[in-house]
């Protein structure tokens, strides 16, 4: 398990970002609260591991889950005997990730995503933001201004490989990324793009809600309901 450093600085926007992507909500209320007032929440990643609706629970959420190249080990037994010995020849070894920090994420959705899916799975109000980057910074902005601390805010696609083999030169930084931008393979068409923030500071004063609610106070000019 990893855990991440503060360096004390504002937070700050990182990351790639799409044109655009989807934000769905089951209520009309929740998808005008966002657009028109720029009011949301950020869920902890550990409300998915047991979230009422079974087609979006994940167990596994929060946990990175990859093959990488390596030295496996097998033991063997000797029939009729207690003898054993053991083996070792080169072969993918399965490594698990996890980092400590609190991470909180917006779940939003690549521009390629069918709305169809997206609408029967996460809600019929779909709000299009055209400007993520826009946002992220906006947010990261208004995190700098809480009492809690917390790091930048990173545009995140979600790889749909959990389990799967990586490259021998994946950097560890990069595997423990896969704790929270890795899901397994049925997940694909959801198409997911996060945008990720880790609470901060030591494990008795982080902020470590389920939610995280957030208001920025105006209208989101780049979000319409469509």
């Amino acid at each position: 398990m990893t855990e991440l450093k503060t360096s004390g600085r504002s937070p700050k926007a990182h990351g790639g970002y799409p044109k655009f992507v989807y934000r769905a909500f089951r209520e009309r209320f929740f998808a005008d609260e966002f657009a028109l007032h720029g009011r949301f929440r950020l869920a902890n990643l550990r409300v998915y591991i047991a979230i009422e609706d079974a087609g979006r629970r994940d167990p596994s959420e929060g946990k990175g889950h990859f093959q990488s190249l390596g030295t496996v080990t097998t033991v063997g037994f000797v029939p009729g005997s207690d003898e054993s010995f053991v083996r070792q020849a080169p072969g993918y070894v399965h490594t698990h990730t996890e980092l400590l920090n609190p991470t909180f994420i917006l779940s939003c959705a690549l521009p390629g995503v069918d709305l169809g899916h997206l609408r029967s799975r996460f809600g019929v109000w779909v709000a299009k933001i055209d400007n993520p980057r826009g946002l992220a910074h906006e947010l990261a902005r208004h995190l700098g201004q809480l009492a809690h601390r917390f790091a930048g805010v990173e545009g995140c696609v979600v790889h749909y490989n959990k389990g799967g083999r990586v490259r021998p030169s994946l950097s560890n930084i990069a595997r423990t990324r896969l704790s929270y931008s890795q899901k397994p393979i049925t997940f694909g068409p959801d198409k997911e793009f996060r945008f990720v923030t880790h609470a901060m500071g030591s494990p008795r004063s982080r902020f470590n809600d389920n939610y995280l609610s957030v208001d920025l106070g105006r209208s989101l000019d780049y979000v319409n309901v469509i």
